[in-house]
Formats: structure tokens, sequence, C-alpha cells
């Protein structure tokens, strides 16, 4: 059975879906790759964590909303609020060896020079990127989420493995 000029035509629904999985990936890859330019040509400083967590919190639950103050080479103050989660934080003095003493607030901040409010938290065995693992799979998995939804998708997708064979030549 041919497919009729009508079956094949695709509607502004599936290019819009297909530009936003596109840009979702994108983004997430763009995130990490910024993270890994941060680790490569960023300068170093070390940054204090503190909890920006304001009012009462409901019993049974956790507050916590890191903030990182840091002072770059140059003697100007920053704050961000990193993206890595709390437990991260909790991980990285026992993974580097370090004691949960006085200095447990500090930590390793890789920043740009020319653009000092693009930093991130550096952690031990590189845990931070965790995250960025996570949204990249995030990005890819809603691509093909948009890509199988969209009318791009309705073709089958066919695997032809039989060359893998032993007995095929």
């Amino acid at each position: 059975m041919e497919n009729t000029e009508s079956e094949n035509k695709k509607s502004p629904k599936d290019y819009f879906m297909i530009l936003f999985g596109i840009l979702v990936f994108i983004t997430s890859c763009a995130f990490f790759a910024g993270s890994v330019a941060l680790d490569v040509a960023g300068e170093k400083a070390i940054g204090e964590l503190s909890n920006a967590a304001f009012g009462d919190c409901p019993s049974g639950t956790t507050c916590w909303t890191g903030r990182m103050d840091f002072t770059t080479k140059d003697g100007e103050q920053i704050t961000f609020y990193p993206m890595t989660p709390f437990m991260f934080f909790d991980f990285d003095p026992w993974l580097s060896g370090r004691a949960y003493g006085d200095n447990y607030g500090d930590y390793q901040v890789r920043y740009f020079e020319a653009y000092p409010q693009i930093a991130k938290v550096k952690l031990a065995y590189f845990l931070e990127y965790f995250n960025m693992f996570c949204g990249v799979g995030i990005g890819a998995f809603v691509l093909f989420l948009t890509y199988a939804f969209s009318s791009f998708g309705r073709k089958p997708i066919v695997l032809d493995l039989s060359k893998l064979r032993k007995g095929n030549k």
C-alpha cells in the first residue's frame, strides 16, 4: 500500500514538537559542555557554602537552599546558588578525606575570569557531573519522546542485524 500525500504531510505541531525536543537536548548538552569548560579553563577559588532557606521548615522535611559565596582573584564578591543536590556536599568531605569540622562549608569553586557569575562547585571525584549526566539523559529522552509522538516517528525503526551473524557473508 502506498502512502498518500496527506499521510506524509507534516503539521506545524510536528515541527514544534521536534524543535522543542532538539532545544531541550541542546540545552542539556550546553550545560554539560559549560561544566567541563569550567573545569578545564576556569579560575579556582574557595567558596563558603551556607543555607539560604528562609522561614519555618515543616516537621519531617529538610529546608535546604545552598548558597555559595566566594571572592574572585580581583577581589569581587560573588554569590550563586549551586544546582548540586545537598547530599553530594555531604559526600565530598568524606571522599576527599577532609574532616567534618570548621572548614566543612569550604568548597572549591571554578569560575570564568571574564564572567565570574558563571561558576560551579567542584566536588571530589567530580560528583557534580552526576547532575549533568542525568540532564543529558533527560534531554535525550525528551528528544526521543517528541520524535516518537510527532509524525516524524510514524515510520517504524528497523535495525538490520543480519550482517552481524557469523554464518552470513
